[in-house]
């Protein structure tokens, strides 16, 4: 890969202008298709609420918690990431908006001025907020139901005071996740005429080398995107619970002698320590993407800044991100999705059969992934991840016409970056769980 970057710094530069793939004709999805999935995903939500409000709360049989952390949340980013941003045309809340704002016609347009200074920085509080649900929660189908409706009020809230479309832009952690994730896609979807989408074929690599600087906020959400997902991977594992117990529990002990046989409130120091980690790791992660960012554009002839660089770089760090998060997941995924039809049936978890479902006569042994399967699938990933990273960056540098003679020193720090960051998935997922 170092070579790689090296001949990229040879004198001659590859064109700036990255073909993208695309069909002359593009596929047409009819303006009846495209209302059905939009009635479809608004009535997903809704039933999502109702279950985990209504229904037992036995996480394992109620519709409320895979369909909301699994189809829901994972399932929306995957799909973004294969087959583009779908969500942006099915987005339930957005749905929600229009049939309120004929009620309402203020949630459509807004009372007040948006302050630009407040750029996505809403969007990143409800990421953070979805995050420590999942990694603090007590996993009830009751507080995924509430987080939804919370969010639905959220949307309703903010579209009054600024609008929908600034909502949808700014505040809508979803569909800012969906959207950064359908960059990697090689479907392009966009409004046709009559309400219709057309659906065309791109080069997903161009098509990111050719986006402008992002906001600091959307740098600040790439990077934590990476980072709560590497927390939630290293707070299970041994070497994470054998620090605690064995350096942080004894200094704090030595300290305040009163907590060394208190062991409730030893549990409330334990929450307390993953909190501060949360929010150190997602610290440390960011600082060290600018760092590495000033070093690149030190390096580099351009007028850009360490933040500017940060700007126009951050998009390496999807790769990254999203496939670890598939490397954390996908076991998850694949084991709880088999319950999809089942779960269906009985959304509530009372016993209801509304799909007149036969159960499975299969042994639980044979739905079992062989753990080396899991493993090297894992490695496989996290790899790919950091290959397209590469690919990314050197594809950004390019296209913004970085000199010749530049282009391998202001690189080297991103490439090193992302070799740090694969280095410490792969370690993450080589510790023993605790």
């Amino acid at each position: 890969m170092i070579l790689a970057f090296a001949s990229g710094s040879s004198a001659r530069v590859p064109s700036t202008r990255a073909p993208a793939i695309r069909w002359r004709r593009a596929w047409r999805i009819p303006a009846v298709a495209l209302a059905a999935g939009q009635a479809a995903s608004l009535g997903f939500v809704v039933l999502l609420i109702v279950s985990g409000r209504f229904g037992t709360q036995n996480p394992f049989v109620n519709l409320g918690m895979s369909g909301f952390w699994l189809w829901f949340y994972l399932g929306s980013i995957y799909v973004s990431a294969v087959f583009g941003d779908l969500y942006a045309f099915t987005n339930p809340f957005a749905s929600m908006l229009r049939i309120a704002a004929r009620c309402v016609p203020a949630i459509d347009r807004g009372r007040y001025r948006y302050p630009r200074g407040l750029a996505s920085y809403p969007a990143l509080f409800a990421y953070v907020a979805l995050i420590a649900l999942e990694l603090f929660g007590a996993a009830r189908p009751r507080d995924a139901s509430l987080f939804l409706a919370g969010y639905a009020l959220y949307a309703l809230g903010g579209s009054f005071c600024f609008g929908r479309d600034v909502w949808l832009r700014h505040f809508d952690a979803f569909g800012i996740l969906c959207g950064l994730c359908a960059r990697l896609s090689p479907f392009e979807w966009r409004r046709g005429a009559a309400r219709e989408i057309d659906v065309r074929l791109r080069n997903p690599v161009a098509a990111m080398a050719s986006e402008p600087p992002f906001d600091t906020s959307i740098v600040i959400f790439l990077s934590f995107m990476l980072s709560s997902t590497a927390y939630d991977g290293l707070r299970d594992t041994a070497v994470w619970n054998t620090f605690f117990w064995r350096g942080i529990y004894p200094l704090t002990v030595a300290v305040f002698p009163a907590l060394k046989n208190n062991y409730a409130i030893a549990g409330d120091l334990v929450l307390a320590g993953q909190w501060a980690t949360f929010a150190a790791v997602g610290l440390a992660y960011h600082g060290l993407f600018r760092g590495f960012c000033a070093l690149g554009a030190a390096g580099s002839r351009s007028e850009l800044d360490g933040g500017a660089f940060a700007r126009q770089f951050c998009l390496l760090l999807l790769p990254i991100a999203l496939f670890y998060n598939v490397c954390h997941y996908f076991t998850l995924f694949i084991d709880q999705g088999r319950q999809i039809v089942s779960l269906l049936s009985d959304p509530l978890g009372i016993g209801w059969n509304l799909l007149s479902i036969e159960p499975a006569q299969v042994a639980p042994t044979a739905l079992l992934i062989n753990v080396g399967t899991i493993w090297h699938a894992q490695v496989l990933l996290i790899l790919a991840g950091h290959v397209l990273s590469v690919v990314v960056t050197h594809a950004i540098a390019v296209r913004h016409r970085v000199l010749a003679g530049t282009v391998v020193f202001n690189q080297l720090p991103l490439l090193v970056l992302t070799i740090a960051l694969t280095i410490s998935g792969l370690w993450i997922l080589s510790l023993p769980l605790a």
